[in-house]
């Protein structure tokens, strides 16, 4: 428990205006605040607020500088690690989670040299906003226009950061593809049986690699209109084709046939052609990870009146029943897995692609005679629309209107 630093009452209304939250409040307000606040004073190093412990305090920094930190943790079984996501600095807040439920911080806030700050009570503060509405509404709206421009600096951050590590990374990852396939395809020399069987192995390891930096790339922009941009009618059938190829190596390794079960005649729809084409790579890809060898996986599509479906079924140990509501959220991996490679991220990206196309992509486990596995079902409606069938639709409605 952190022990409580030296405490001033002499907090005025003409220091809470040069804060960022309560600079459009009245005098009257602001003097009213000023009775639940008090200024405390922490040396570099020293945590003013944890992640997860009871927001019980706002804090405006008037002098020095706050770090916030964000516990990160890759999947249930890896260490978690403090990140630091932004800072604060003069004039600006932390530990805004006091005004809001469920009322614990959601970061941490570390002094990165000795700071001074105004510590407001956090419970009287919401008791006199819900009093006083008027303030309450100016001070929600500093807070809004906050938490949103923090936010965008922390995405646009991860972005960047992501963007420059997985360029810094995938060139050298090609450039070990391409040898080995150049060996693989014979023209350094004869390999036998077993160096062909290790360079076969080293380059789904390299694969597994760079889809691993693509997904990572992609959950920081995965976001549902940058997907929306890019439909366009294309042939589901052609894409599936494509999805079945990209796992053929994993699935020959591990000796794994794919039995395919096509509707008679694919007909097009509409959609993010290559974001699909991630959707059935990714089901496949675990189906084929977590199925013994020698089993079967099992590709089939439908059509109905107002979707298609794609079905991916595999014979592996199936999904424990308290993981499944879990298993799209990001970096989250089931219980009976953990010792299998990757992140985490393969069905949260898949669902945010099916999601952007206003679909569903639903889970079950089979159980039959001695026997187990899952099946995903992916249904993608049949009435999306083009970018370009959108403006038309929307420039009939126009001139609908102006007559």
């Amino acid at each position: 428990m952190l022990e409580a630093p030296p405490r001033s009452l002499s907090v005025t209304a003409e220091r809470l205006r040069r804060s960022e939250i309560f600079r459009d409040l009245t005098d009257a307000d602001l003097v009213a605040i000023a009775q639940f606040c008090h200024e405390e004073t922490y040396r570099e190093g020293e945590v003013v607020l944890a992640e997860g412990a009871a927001a019980e305090m706002l804090y405006i920094v008037e002098r020095g500088k706050l770090a916030l930190e964000k516990k990160i943790q890759i999947g249930r079984h890896s260490t978690p690690r403090n990140a630091t996501i932004d800072y604060v600095e003069p004039g600006k807040i932390a530990g805004f989670s006091t005004l809001v439920s469920p009322h614990s911080y959601s970061t941490s806030a570390v002094c990165i040299e000795p700071t001074r700050v105004i510590a407001v009570d956090g419970p009287a503060l919401r008791a006199y906003l819900e009093a006083h509405p008027a303030a309450g509404l100016k001070v929600m709206n500093v807070l809004a226009a906050l938490v949103s421009n923090r936010y965008r600096h922390a995405t646009d951050t991860l972005t960047y950061f992501l963007s420059i590590v997985s360029h810094e990374l995938r060139s050298p990852l090609a450039a070990i593809e391409n040898y080995l396939q150049t060996m693989l395809g014979g023209f350094t020399g004869e390999l036998n049986e077993k160096q062909q069987r290790m360079v076969k192995r080293s380059i789904l390891r390299v694969t597994d690699l760079r889809a691993l930096i693509g997904d990572v790339v992609d959950l920081a922009r995965m976001r549902p209109e940058q997907i929306q941009a890019d439909f366009e009618w294309f042939d589901p059938g052609e894409i599936a084709s494509e999805s079945i190829e990209d796992v053929q190596l994993a699935a020959a390794e591990k000796g794994i046939r794919i039995r395919i079960e096509p509707p008679p005649r694919f007909e097009p729809i509409v959609g993010a052609r290559r974001r699909m084409r991630q959707v059935f790579t990714n089901l496949l890809n675990n189906a084929i990870k977590f199925s013994p060898p020698g089993r079967t996986v099992t590709f089939r599509a439908w059509y109905e009146p107002e979707a298609l479906y794609f079905e991916v079924e595999d014979e592996g140990p199936g999904i424990p029943p308290e993981d499944l509501p879990h298993i799209f959220e990001d970096f989250f991996r089931a219980e009976n897995v953990s010792e299998t490679p990757g992140a985490g991220l393969g069905l949260s990206i898949a669902k945010k692609i099916v999601d952007a196309h206003h679909g569903q992509i639903l889970v079950e486990n089979l159980y039959g005679e001695g026997e187990s596995g899952t099946r995903f079902t992916v249904v993608i409606p049949r009435t999306l629309q083009t970018p370009e069938m959108r403006r038309r639709a929307w420039a009939n409605r126009t001139d609908a209107d102006d007559r």
